[in-house]
């Protein structure tokens, strides 16, 4: 048994070199054929899912095998269409042998299962794909009247909706009100409220939710409406391939003809000039004819390197709104709802053990209640801060600060023979100045502070300084060896003081 083979796409390239795609992004290519499943193959799918529900739960179910299908099926091996890499690596190392097993006792055969990224046809299968009930394994017969179909994006998206992600669903903070509030006023009135709507925030604080919440919501009062769904990567992707194949007015027609265009990781633009040309008139076209665009990304407009200053300009037409790491109260409000999806109540005194130890990612903070109840369940314990301590013990480790910005200053200053206070006094001399920039990228890579923030620590230098000394740096370090030496001795300098180092 073995999983495909294929390799993510890289998620950066040398500026003026689009049009050559890594050999990663040809196996992309190579493996996202769109091959729509069969009517037998959809049958197929229906009967295993049913057989499956014997094994898992629904809502494991609902996340990992909903948006998959039979690609292809052959005398030894059956190939399973899923959304993205993620997904593929996810299923391939938590329930191949469940699959296997489950293909076994339908089919009669043990048969090798890989897992292919094709999300056009992953997103067909789950659309063909009748809901499996593990007590009725018929078929509704053609005359009964179909049910509602759920809502659904535009088939080239590489995204299926998820049925969790609803606004209803949605734990609302002081950390992420205005996000929130946001992206439902976009949901009642597309292209009027806010357009485009940029939403950035760290990894797992909710992004993915809102923006799915979004599109749910709209498709759920609109059916009509075209949603198309993508991330940046992939829209990357299909570029390449148009300029390779001479499809570009395709492509433009793919991407143009939409009522809405949602891409996620738009910071993956960075570095990719033909791109953003092309990005440009993308938005322009959208945003001309009055079609809604909602942005996400891992930072704001401005602290995206080497975008361009009209794209910069662009994304800042409608509302650019962040999300905040969850405070106490609010973390401790998804712990409980995250709990109660699942069938169970956490104890106080478990969620506010939980809420303390994970208090800057609510994947983090949701995937500890997953395993918890998960472990529980299996080992048959009680739901107790000793079964925390059994099956979270990574969470009782002592945890340390990372080098603070005061200790990046003093060691930058220590090396280059200067003055803290010359590193946040207004000169600008050489001397000064870079290793004032040194310590900017240092920050900017080791501590969690915002672009304002260092620039607050440097003398109070507004974020577009900071960001220039950051992306310097960044640039010399690839092109001088004096600089790289310089970031790289500082930086192993730094972890030998940071207490979490191995």
């Amino acid at each position: 048994m073995q999983s495909s083979n294929t390799a993510k796409s890289g998620s950066s390239q040398e500026p003026g070199r689009e049009s050559q795609p890594p050999q990663s992004m040809q196996t992309a290519q190579h493996e996202t054929s769109a091959a729509l499943p069969e009517p037998h193959h959809v049958e197929l799918w229906r009967r295993l899912c049913i057989a499956l529900l014997e094994d898992i739960r629904r809502e494991q179910y609902e996340t990992w095998f909903r948006p998959t299908a039979v690609r292809s099926l052959d005398q030894n091996r059956l190939s399973i269409a899923v959304q993205n890499g993620f997904s593929r690596d996810w299923l391939q190392e938590y329930y191949l042998e469940t699959v296997v097993n489950t293909v076994e006792k339908v089919l009669g055969r043990r048969l090798e299962v890989e897992f292919v990224v094709d999300p056009e046809c992953a997103a067909a299968g789950e659309r063909e794909t009748p809901a499996p009930s593990a007590e009725t394994e018929a078929p509704s017969p053609p005359e009964a009247a179909p049910s509602k179909a759920p809502p659904a994006l535009l088939p080239s998206s590489d995204v299926t909706l998820n049925p969790r992600y609803r606004f209803d669903g949605f734990v609302v903070g002081p950390c992420n009100r205005f996000a929130y509030a946001a992206c439902q006023g976009v949901a009642e009135k597309p292209s009027q409220a806010y357009n485009p709507l940029f939403v950035h925030g760290s990894v797992g604080l909710g992004k993915t939710h809102l923006l799915q919440s979004l599109c749910y919501h709209l498709l759920q009062h609109t059916p009509e409406t075209r949603i198309l769904y993508l991330s940046c990567e992939t829209f990357v992707n299909h570029f390449i391939g148009a300029l390779e194949n001479g499809s570009i007015d395709r492509f433009r027609s793919k991407y143009r003809d939409v009522d809405m265009l949602v891409v996620d990781d738009i910071h993956l633009l960075a570095n990719k000039e033909r791109t953003q040309e092309e990005f440009f008139h993308t938005f322009n076209s959208l945003h001309t004819r009055g079609k809604q665009l909602v942005l996400s990304s891992d930072c704001p407009p401005l602290e995206i390197p080497t975008l361009h200053a009209r794209l910069v300009s662009r994304f800042k037409w409608g509302l650019v709104t962040e999300l905040d790491p969850p405070c106490y109260e609010t973390r401790l409000a998804i712990l409980r709802r995250k709990s109660r999806e699942q069938g169970h109540e956490i104890p106080d005194d478990v969620a506010r053990f939980l809420a303390d130890r994970i208090d800057t990612n609510i994947r983090e903070l949701e995937g500890a209640v997953t395993k918890l109840l998960g472990f529980c369940v299996l080992s048959q314990k009680k739901i107790t801060l000793e079964s925390v301590r059994q099956c979270l013990r990574e969470l009782f480790t002592v945890r340390k600060g990372l080098p603070s910005i005061e200790d990046i200053m003093k060691i930058v200053a220590d090396r280059f023979g200067v003055k803290q206070a010359e590193l946040q006094s207004r000169r600008r001399t050489q001397a000064i100045a870079y290793p004032r920039q040194i310590g900017m990228y240092l920050a900017r890579q080791i501590t969690r502070m915002s672009l304002e923030e260092i620039g607050g620590h440097f003398g109070g230098r507004d974020h577009s300084t900071v960001l220039y000394g950051v992306q310097k740096i960044a640039r010399l370090t690839k092109q001088d060896a004096r600089t790289l030496t310089h970031v790289t001795e500082l930086s192993l300098e730094l972890r030998a003081h940071d207490p979490e180092s191995p």
